[in-house]
This record gives structure tokens, sequence and C-alpha cells, in this order.
């Protein structure tokens, strides 16, 4: 088991920088000058600030200044103070774009994801402040997804060709073919506008927003329609492959040894048949719950919701690249440790599965 966790997290690396590369190469090549994404549209900078920005981004070469005794000397926010270096007719010399890559990665693997353009805040701490929204929801849409994705597929299997069984493939076609964001915004119609008049204004769901001091709902009330709408397709899902693996697995050969046994139905599915359908179930919630963890942009927009999602949405359509990478970085790293942590879980769902194995042990 070791050797394969190890052997999984060096695959990870080759991964990890090629989505970095692609990220950085993307945001060079938009077009836009990055002191202008940075300093906004306002009045023109005077050369020297200009230069100074461009060398406080590496996007031009410089030197460490020193004092008289040869030591650093640093700006008052407690970085080095640097200096542009010329070339022969005075201009700043660029800084090659393979040494900003190696530059970025370094800050990237020391936690640094870089400063907003527009916040002009350390993009950590943003992702700090907006994660545990992200975290709470995903919560909750994993949570009905689970019981509710697993417990119909389940029933519809137990229950093949019956009402129960048409009712789950019925709802899971239509929950398929539903766009995330339009059943979204059809559930604040319904249950944000519409409920609040049929019932007077005496009941209705928040359509926005995550609770809090000035909320006149419940904490907890907000969770409901987000949390159904970012669970709502991969529910479907779920059920869906919950139900075609239960019933392969009940047509196998040791269910039917076991049957013969004279063992109930109820422990044939429970302690035998269940435990091998999940593990499809397993890979595809784990997969899911890692794109949750980082963040349901269509969700989270259409909800208003103070998550990850919806701060990297707002970065896109800003060009605030620090941002955008940071997040594209942080969805990179939280969905292979999720990936790794399922293929760990195999060995648990199915004892025959046994990693870092000599193939005749298999």
């Amino acid at each position: 088991m070791g050797k394969y966790i190890l052997k999984r997290i060096l695959q990870f690396i080759p991964v990890f920088i090629g989505v970095t590369i692609i990220l950085f190469v993307v945001k060079n090549v938009v077009p836009g000058d990055p002191v202008k994404l940075i300093t906004g549209e306002g009045p023109s900078l005077t050369p020297e600030a200009e230069l100074q920005i461009r060398v406080a981004n590496n996007l031009v070469e410089s030197d460490v200044v020193k004092d008289e005794n040869g030591n650093v000397m640093y700006n008052s926010d407690g970085t080095e103070m640097r200096i542009a270096r010329l070339d022969e007719n005075g201009d700043p010399v660029p800084t090659p774009m393979v040494k900003q890559y190696f530059i970025y990665l370094g800050d990237l693997l020391h936690g640094d994801l870089g400063t907003s353009y527009q916040r002009k805040m350390p993009v950590t701490q943003i992702f700090a402040e907006k994660y545990p929204y992200t975290l709470r929801l995903a919560a909750v849409g994993i949570c009905i997804e689970i019981v509710v994705g697993i417990g119909a597929g389940i029933i519809s299997a137990i229950k093949r060709y019956s009402f129960w069984d048409v009712l789950v493939t019925l709802c899971t076609s239509i929950l398929v073919a539903m766009p995330a964001f339009w059943l979204g915004m059809l559930l604040q119609l319904l249950f944000g506008v519409m409920l609040k008049q049929w019932t007077g204004g005496a009941f209705s769901l928040p359509i926005s927003g995550a609770g809090g001091v000035v909320s006149t709902y419940p904490t907890w009330m907000h969770y409901i329609l987000p949390g159904i709408t970012l669970a709502s397709v991969s529910t479907a899902y779920a059920a869906r492959i919950m139900r075609s693996q239960l019933l392969d697995v009940m047509n196998a050969d040791y269910i039917r040894t076991a049957i013969a046994k004279g063992l109930t139905r109820r422990q044939v599915i429970v302690h035998h048949a269940l435990k091998n359908a999940l593990i499809p179930v397993v890979t595809y919630i784990g997969i899911d719950f890692g794109s949750m963890l980082s963040g349901a942009i269509l969700t989270e927009t259409v909800f208003n919701w103070p998550g990850i999602g919806y701060e990297v949405y707002n970065a896109i359509t800003r060009r605030d690249w620090p941002i955008v990478m940071g997040g594209v970085a942080l969805i990179v790293v939280v969905v292979m440790v999720i990936n790794l942590i399922v293929d760990i879980s195999y060995a648990f769902l199915d004892p025959r599965i046994r990693f870092g194995a000599p193939k005749e042990e298999k």
C-alpha cells in the first residue's frame, strides 16, 4: 500500500507541472498589458512607478538593493528592495518567459499564489476566507448525492420493473438532461418567489447568499436550494450507476451460492452484493466530491454564493489572473488528493484488491 501511494503521488507531479505550464502560457498569450490589469484604467503612471510594478511582478530583470555594509534592504511591507536591470541603451531588460515560469512555480510551491490585481490582497487570504463556504456547500451536496443517489439506485435495482424503478429512471433522466444553472433558477422561482406569493409571504426559501446577521432566514436554510442544485445531476448519475452495478452483481455465481445456502435476500444484498457494487459508485462520487470541493462555478454564481467558484468566475470576467491561476491550481490539487483517497478505499470495499502486491498474488 505504501509503495502504491508513493507511486501515485509521484504521478501527480507531471500532471501538476503540465497544468501550471498551460495556465502560465494562457496568461501570457491573452492580449493586454499586465500593468494595465494591475493598475486599472486610472490616470497614467509615471515611468518610475510603472517600472517598479514591472519589477515587483518579475516582468523585468532586477537586482537586490544592498546598503554600504552589503546587507539586503527591505521595503516597508517586508519585501526585498529591488532595482530594475537596464541594458546598454538604458531600457529595462525583460525577464525571459522560462525564468518567469520558474519564479511562478517556486512561489506556488511555497504557498504564494500572488496578489489579486483588483482586490490588492494575497490570493491565499482570499481563498482562506471563501473556502469554508465552498466546503460546507460541498458537504451538503455530497450528503444528498450519497443518501438519495445510492438509496434510489438500490431501490430501483431491488424493485426492478416496478413503479419505483420507473419513477427513479424517469427522475434521473430528467435531471441528467437539465442544466444545473437552469435548475437553480427554476428552484429560485418556485421556492423563493412563487412559494412566497402562494403563502402570502409566510414561507419561502432564500435564493441567494449564505446567511449571516443581515439575513432574515436561519443560516441552514440558505444551503437547501444551492445544495440540491449542486447535487442534482450527480445524484442522478450515482443512482443509475448503483442500479446497473447492483443488478450485475446480483447475477453473479457467488450471489446464487449465497442464496442457495439459505441466506435472506437482505443478508445477500447487504453483506455480499452491496460492497462489490459500490466500487464504481465510490469512484464517481469521489471524483464528483473533488469537483465540489474545488468550487461549483455555475451553482455558486446562480445563488451568489460567496465561495471559491464564484470568486473564480468574477476573476475571469475581470481578468484577475492571480485568482484564476490560484483557483485552478487549487482545483488540481484537491482533485488529485480525492482521487488518491478513492483508489485507497477500493481495498476496504473489496478485500481481493491489494495495491502494490506481486502480480501472482492478485
